[in-house]
């Protein structure tokens, strides 16, 4: 197989129409989308023999380091060349295959963990993050995306909170598309996904913050091993227990890391949430 497709779309990775499901799925594919289900459909695919390490994986430009310490050979998409010889896992549902057989349901979700952790855990980090001295720090999350709206939380209340945590924390760090304008001396804008990954691996880490986002799944797969990492969530829309054993609404069955997760289940205030950490 020449080529398998992972995600498709273009560089403006927070596209999207507001709405719940129709938002981006296969004209943007999401990092949660890409994450919990197409990479590790590509991996398990690797180890089953269906694909080799020179078989070239598609995905966005920002997503490449996901799969560069696996794949010989990484492209980014072009909606304008033909792949032949290739599996598209965003068009192509695959879903089937990752969901217990027996009950039809996602739990248990993926079945191969112990035979494919190394490739799971794999990805390339910014060495320069990653080896950089910091005491304890946060990331915050404020979602500001154009798809699903529902989960976003205006600006103002995430500014509000940043300036409090300021009190406990000497090194904050704001990941998400728009977020540009809260940087200042003490908190610091993370431009893109690598190093916000490297960041989360950071043995520093010991706190995210966000509304149920995709990027906070990305802690489930690349959290830092010492166990201090605490994932604090609003849910103030009841989506957890909405969506039961979906891995997409933060299912430990993909918490690889075993990070510690705390729903909040009200819209508390900046102060308040600041007391949950």
């Amino acid at each position: 197989m020449k080529y398998i497709i992972t995600a498709k779309g273009g560089d403006d990775v927070n596209s999207g129409n507001g709405l719940y499901a129709g938002g981006t799925p296969i004209q943007q594919t999401e990092s949660a989308t890409e994450l919990i289900y197409n990479r590790l459909t590509a991996i398990s695919y690797l180890k089953e023999g269906y694909i080799d390490f020179n078989t070239t994986v598609v995905t966005l430009k920002e997503r490449k380091f996901l799969y560069e310490n696996i794949f010989k050979n990484v492209e980014i998409y072009d909606s304008r060349k033909k792949y032949d010889n290739c599996i598209d896992l965003v068009t192509e549902s695959k879903l089937n295959e990752l969901v217990n057989p027996t009950t039809n349901k996602y739990k248990p979700f993926y079945h191969k963990f112990d035979r494919d952790k190394e490739e799971i855990f794999n990805i390339r980090y910014n060495k320069d993050i990653i080896n950089s001295e910091f005491t304890d720090f946060m990331i915050c999350i404020p979602r500001l995306k154009n798809s699903d709206t529902r989960r976003n939380l205006d600006q103002s209340y995430w500014g509000e909170f940043l300036k409090l945590a300021k009190s406990k924390y000497k090194n904050i760090f704001v990941f998400g598309k728009g977020n540009e304008n809260l940087e200042d001396d003490q908190i610091k804008y993370v431009d893109t996904l690598q190093d916000y990954c490297s960041y989360l691996h950071h043995p520093n880490c010991v706190d995210i913050v966000s509304t149920i986002s995709g990027p906070c799944h990305y802690g489930q797969f690349f959290g830092n091993s010492n166990f201090r990492t605490k994932m604090t969530m609003i849910d103030n829309l009841g989506l957890i227990n909405m969506h039961g054993d979906d891995p997409s609404y933060f299912d430990p069955c993909v918490n690889f890391t075993k990070i510690s997760i705390k729903f909040i289940n009200t819209l508390v205030s900046p102060y308040e949430l600041l007391l949950n950490l």
